[in-house]
């Protein structure tokens, strides 16, 4: 009996997670020391916070870890718990989990001030890809091919998809616009002008806004014999309060 239950905690103990860590070595100017962020022990607790571990050396003195909170609004800085380092006693998440440390300023003499640079710095960078890739995300829409038969049936589609994304200003007096769209056949916007201004800044201002909006145009139809981009002409119109593009 006692012999599976020890077959059972060996066995246990071979399928427990291992703990990943990655390394990043931190240039800093001070003589002699060696300083190191674990990028996977990085835990974001808000905008502002974020947990890790890092691993320093200095000069013959045996090598230790610490686990740190910082705050990047505050530039403040606690440690948790330190410990010479060894793999059997690194548990960042474990540790992590009930975390109360006592926050202070940091010091800019102190080699803290580099592993706090270095993991604010990293989570603005990761917070503005993120806020990126939303963005793009957001403004995806699909290109396909219109069920226009020729070029003309193509500018009708398109008046009408810049009217549905018009909107301009609610003081606008009576006004007209023509603006030229150069327009790749995969519906690509290639370039545009003015060839008359509305004679009101927001207005036309509102009009870039509404072919920005409709970017990407659907592709030019199947039909069309030309795969250069072409000039399409587009009449803004607003008046009596009632908009129309052609």
């Amino acid at each position: 009996m006692m012999k599976k239950i020890l077959f059972l905690i060996v066995l246990l103990m071979s399928i427990l997670p291992v703990c990943a860590v990655n390394w990043e070595m931190i240039d800093t100017d001070i003589p002699n020391l060696s300083l190191y962020v674990d990028t996977d022990s990085l835990m974001y607790i808000n905008n502002d916070e974020c947990y890790y571990a890092i691993r320093f050396k200095e000069g013959d003195k045996p090598e230790k870890f610490a686990y740190l909170k910082s705050n990047s609004a505050t530039n403040y800085v606690g440690v948790i718990q330190t410990g010479e380092y060894g793999l059997d006693q690194y548990k960042p998440q474990v540790v992590f989990r009930n975390a109360h440390v006592f926050m202070k300023p940091i010091k800019e003499n102190s080699f803290l001030s580099y592993a706090h640079e270095f993991t604010t710095t990293r989570q603005e960078t990761d917070s503005l890809a993120q806020e990126a890739s939303s963005l793009r995300e957001s403004n995806v829409k699909p290109v396909s091919y219109t069920l226009a038969n020729n070029l003309k049936e193509y500018t009708n589609i398109t008046s009408s998809a810049l009217y549905d994304n018009w909107n301009p200003p609610a003081s606008v007096r009576n006004t007209q616009a023509v603006i030229v769209l150069t327009i790749g056949v995969d519906g690509s916007l290639q370039n545009y002008k003015f060839t008359k201004s509305s004679g009101d800044e927001a207005t036309d201002r509102s009009i870039i806004s509404a072919v920005e909006k409709t970017v990407p145009f659907v592709r030019f139809p199947r039909s069309a014999s030309s795969t250069e981009p072409q000039n399409f002409q587009f009449v803004f119109d607003y008046k009596w309060f009632t908009k129309s593009v052609h």
